[in-house]
């Protein structure tokens, strides 16, 4: 079953995506122009809240939260062919982390909400380099 969805990169009116967070742990982010799975990731447990930072710029950072007490930051902005996008992952609550919801005046600031009626205010730092190569030249983001 699908728990949850979240539009992203709707930065101009030819670009989109939407994500889609399942009960068995999937996140999968569907491609909307091509109409193709753009890339798909299984975090063990299913996926009650999903946010990209924000909806106006090319894709920047999703935030996925679980069933299991953690939250998922995925770097968009850099896919690697084999290894996906980067992320850190964070235990958050002690308990399911319902929601994530960004804070529109600040990207890097959002807030999560957990089961036991507990909020938590996070803030993302930048990698001093977001962009990497792997052996192969490939670029591939850096948690």
């Amino acid at each position: 079953d699908c728990w949850v969805v979240a539009f992203g990169n709707s930065y101009n009116s030819e670009e989109r995506v939407v994500c889609a967070g399942y009960d068995n742990g999937d996140v999968k982010m569907f491609d909307l122009k091509s109409m193709s799975l753009r890339w798909s990731k299984c975090l063990k447990n299913g996926v009650v809240g999903l946010q990209f930072d924000r909806k106006d710029i090319p894709m920047n950072k999703l935030v996925a939260t679980t069933l299991e007490s953690k939250l998922y930051c995925f770097d968009v902005r850099t896919q690697h062919p084999k290894k996906g996008f980067a992320q850190v992952t964070e235990k958050a609550h002690g308990s399911t982390v319902w929601s994530v919801k960004h804070l529109p005046q600040n990207r890097e600031i959002f807030m999560t909400t957990g089961g036991a009626g507990s909020l938590c205010l996070w803030k993302y730092n930048y990698p001093h380099k977001r962009v990497d190569k792997d052996g192969d030249g490939l670029e591939m983001g850096v948690p």
